[in-house]
């Protein structure tokens, strides 16, 4: 049996995804964390910095996440890491289905030319994906997934990043990358 580069390539990225995974989940028990905050407790005093300059960078610790919402960020970077995963597994799928029918001599010409053009139309609506994707990532700052399906755009966002500014804004980016009409953009708030 021969591994093809792009088995061993998925085969990688999903023993990458797993030691990710259980890296995430050992620095985020909750009996770590609550040794950890043991330990500040005790060491509360403030420190005075000897010769500090104006602008060096300082280690701040957020307040914002409580422990209660660590499992729940944990599921959501699982879920957009494997939800991305399987859209590119599916799109190279398709890719190389298209490549096969084009480079086969027993094609005719009018199904190759077919193939070719729907293969410029996935790769055209992976890039626009990818670029709404990382617009919404800038402008809103939520974790997302954006998937374009028959003039239709699907948007999974992460739970707590929607209100009504966010909402709009993603809709913007939408329409304006894509051309679709408002009412053929959905836009999804995980739940977790």
């Amino acid at each position: 049996m021969i591994i093809k580069k792009r088995q061993l390539l998925l085969a990688t990225l999903i023993i990458a995804l797993g030691a990710a995974v259980f890296v995430n989940w050992y620095y985020t028990r909750p009996d770590i964390e609550s040794v950890n905050a043991d330990a500040s407790e005790t060491t509360t005093l403030p420190q005075v910095q000897e010769g500090a300059n104006l602008g060096d960078a300082r280690y701040v610790i957020s307040t914002d996440a409580t422990l209660e919402d660590a499992p729940a960020q944990a599921k959501a970077n699982e879920y957009f890491a494997s939800a991305k995963l399987r859209r590119q597994t599916a799109h190279d799928e398709a890719s190389e289905a298209l490549n096969d029918v084009i480079k086969d001599g027993s094609s005719s010409e009018t199904v190759a030319k077919q193939a070719s053009e729907v293969l410029e139309e996935l790769a055209n609506s992976i890039a626009l994906e990818s670029d709404i994707e990382n617009l919404i990532s800038a402008k809103v700052g939520c974790e997302n997934l954006v998937i374009l399906n028959r003039g239709n755009a699907e948007i999974i966002v992460e739970n707590g990043s929607l209100d009504d500014v966010a909402i709009v804004k993603i809709k913007e980016i939408a329409v304006k990358q894509t051309g679709y009409p408002v009412e053929n953009i959905s836009i999804t708030e995980m739940e977790y």
